[in-house]
């Protein structure tokens, strides 16, 4: 592979072209241990709990969530299928002549989301209509056209060499895509030359190299992009012998190509009245669409004297529908000033008696105004309010308007081949549903029979009592579970301005260039960012920025200090050795203690014996909590519970209900526990943690 993806950077370079390199990133953080409280309880080579035992219960269920996640991953995969195999079914019953409204009709009975059905039977309406063309995923085409040269730094030897880099693989790598442009300077004699590849004039090309303008290549796209090239006269007498496709129409309309050109292009093409396929997943149905969409009135006018006309099909869409979801609007759908040439669209279609589809205004925005959209076009609608915008809301609300569901909806299967495919389907879906139901029925008895409480359970519970405690909310936490403190620590996190601005102190940082960035920290104060950059760099290579960290003229706590815990107890021997001081705390005051009991049992006694203070009294959790829920997600006593009574001086109610949840779930392990320490033991009734955690 590696060879391949080498080959075409070659290759594009001798095309031209510029490949952009992916930048180089600092090195990442590689966690040699993986945290302790985060693997299930290895019961390998121990006695199974008896029957009917908590424990019992909580192995039990998780055996069987496993195998039920193995079943939903193969249940995803099934759906997805499922949904193909009804893009596959629409696409038979085009052929066969069913209209879109039909199966539109049915759109109840698959009991799919009306907009997903919509998307499906759009795929399926450009499937079907790809299935008329001539379209190859092949390099080998290109190599063989002539005029080729009319793409940017292209030849056809250019093209072979890039097909022998490919070796077997013929089509397009995945996940590569080369965009390229036009030759600005391209020679007529190259242009003409399009026009001789007979057999393949109108063959598009869908490979990763993607054509500026188009989303297909052809001889006859090439051609149809360069008409300005020529006079509208000699343009006119050179595709005089070549027939195009309603797809170079629309691509000559999409790129502001001059109608004199069009119109002469027109003549060229024998099915004008087909469906373009200018863009992917378009699903605009005529030529006059596709001009109402740019907004070419004198093309529509054209068109129509052609017999092709704009779309109206209440229910599904029409012209003014089209138009109206073309003009120029902002994020909030709301439109900006219009132009004449929008006006004029817009009136010409309501005098032609076209209407527009609507939404629910008051649903939208809860004020008075009008709101288009067509639920089967589905790009942008457009929202006028009446009272931030009187002007267009005086044009727009005299339209004559269509309900979306105006098409009658099917509501009881009938005989049609469309009902009982549909009718099937749903079947088969419901079967799949109730096996992911019963999944999450399964999770929900553990989470009961474990007595623990969601994360999203956690943050609500921390809301709670905020709104009601007010400034002791804090305490009140602590009283319920430490963990919730650090739930509340992470919600603040994530409030905090996200500044990704790159500083001269983060520049400097990022080259290495370590004078600059210590003069720069000996002048200013840093800030919470720069601070925050200059600590991630300091963990990686201690030697390099201990100086710069330890001269800092503010010395701002980081954020947290949650890296710690993905290293190794050799890079905090390393961090040792340069100096760093242990003892720091960060914003919210939490020490190293978390992050080494996250580490390794290594680590934290590497603490212990270089006397680094550990303040029990804090909010949050504590080493013992951490040491307790690691005792009970594995199963077995943690080593590090020894170590974290050494530094936890009172025992509190929080380290009481997880020793019950030991006496619970592993009565042997809580009996090893008490031994160490007495002041352990729950009184009668101590109720089980709710809340476990993580190393946010």
């Amino acid at each position: 592979m590696k060879k391949l993806l080498l080959g075409l950077i070659i290759i594009a370079a001798l095309a031209v072209y510029l490949f952009k390199n992916q930048p180089n990133t600092a090195a990442v953080e590689q966690p040699n241990v993986a945290a302790p409280n985060a693997t299930e309880p290895n019961l390998v080579n121990k006695k199974q709990p008896a029957e009917g035992t908590p424990l019992r219960i909580v192995t039990d269920l998780k055996k069987d969530i496993r195998l039920c996640r193995d079943q939903s991953q193969q249940q995803h995969i099934k759906i997805n299928n499922l949904n193909q195999s009804l893009v596959s079914f629409f696409v038979s019953e085009l052929k066969k002549g069913t209209s879109v409204p039909t199966i539109l009709k049915y759109a109840n009975l698959s009991e799919i989301n009306k907009r997903q059905y919509i998307a499906f039977l759009r795929d399926a309406i450009v499937t079907e209509q790809k299935q008329q063309l001539n379209i190859t995923s092949s390099l080998n085409e290109l190599a063989n056209w002539q005029g080729i040269e009319a793409i940017k730094g292209f030849t056809n030897d250019k093209i072979k060499e890039m097909i022998q880099q490919l070796g077997d693989n013929k089509h397009s790598p995945p996940g590569l895509t080369l965009s390229v442009p036009l030759d600005e300077n391209v020679q007529k004699e190259t242009l003409y030359a399009l026009l001789n590849n007979t057999d393949t004039f109108t063959t598009y090309s869908k490979t990763f190299i993607k054509l500026e303008g188009s989303e297909v290549i052809s001889p006859a796209t090439l051609f149809v992009l360069n008409a300005n090239k020529f006079t509208p006269k000699e343009f006119e007498q050179a595709i005089s012998s070549n027939q195009f496709t309603v797809n170079e129409v629309a691509t000559a309309i999409k790129n502001n190509i001059p109608n004199e050109y069009i119109f002469a292009l027109m003549k060229q093409v024998p099915a004008l009245d087909a469906m373009p396929l200018y863009e992917e997943n378009s699903v605009l149905y005529n030529m006059a669409d596709i001009a109402v969409s740019q907004f070419n009135l004198p093309l529509v006018k054209a068109l129509q004297q052609l017999g092709v006309t704009p779309t109206n099909q209440p229910g599904l869409f029409t012209g003014l529908d089209v138009a109206i979801v073309s003009l120029p609007k902002s994020g909030n759908l709301t439109l900006a000033p219009l132009d004449a040439k929008h006006t004029q669209m817009l009136n010409y279609l309501t005098e032609q008696g076209y209407k527009a589809h609507i939404g629910n205004a008051s649903d939208y925005l809860n004020s008075k105004g009008v709101f288009f959209v067509s639920d089967f076009i589905y790009q942008q609608g457009a929202y006028i309010n009446g009272q931030e915008n009187p002007e267009q809301y005086a044009y727009f609300n005299p339209i004559g308007k269509i309900d979306n569901a105006t098409l009658p909806q099917v509501s009881e299967p009938d005989n049609s081949d469309v009902a009982r495919f549909l009718v099937d389907l749903k079947q088969q879906k419901k079967d799949l549903d109730n096996k992911r139901q019963n999944c999450e029925l399964l999770q929900q008895q553990l989470s009961a029979t474990e007595q623990l409480h969601s994360t999203m359970r956690a943050y609500n519970t921390v809301l709670e009592v905020k709104k009601e405690h007010g400034n002791n909310f804090e305490y009140v936490l602590q009283e319920q579970d430490p963990v919730l403190v650090n739930y509340w620590w992470s919600i603040l996190s994530n409030q905090l301005s996200n500044d990704r601005s790159h500083s001269a102190f983060s520049q400097y940082l990022s080259k290495k260039d370590y004078q600059k960035a210590y003069e720069y920290s000996l002048s200013k104060p840093l800030t919470q960012t720069e601070t925050d950059t200059l600590f991630s760099f300091l963990l990686l290579e201690p030697h390099d920025f201990i100086a710069i960290w330890q001269s800092r003229v503010e010395p701002k706590p980081p954020s947290d200090l949650a890296r710690l815990s993905r290293f190794p107890l050799s890079q905090w021997q390393k961090l040792k050795q340069a100096g760093f001081d242990f003892s720091i705390t960060d914003t919210y005051g939490r020490d190293v203690y978390v992050q080494a009991a996250s580490s390794s049992v290594e680590v934290v006694q590497f603490l212990i014996d270089n006397k680094i203070p550990a303040d029990s009294e804090k909010l949050g959790v504590d080493i013992l909590d951490l040491a307790l829920e690691q005792s009970y997600t594995k199963g077995e006593l943690s080593p590090m519970i020894p170590l974290a009574l050494q530094l936890v001086e009172k025992i509190e109610p929080n380290h009481l209900s997880r020793a019950a949840r030991l006496k619970t779930f592993y009565p042997e392990v809580y009996e090893q526990l008490i031994k160490l320490n007495p002041a352990l033991k729950p009184a009668e009734g101590t109720q089980l943690n709710h809340y476990t955690f993580n190393n946010l």
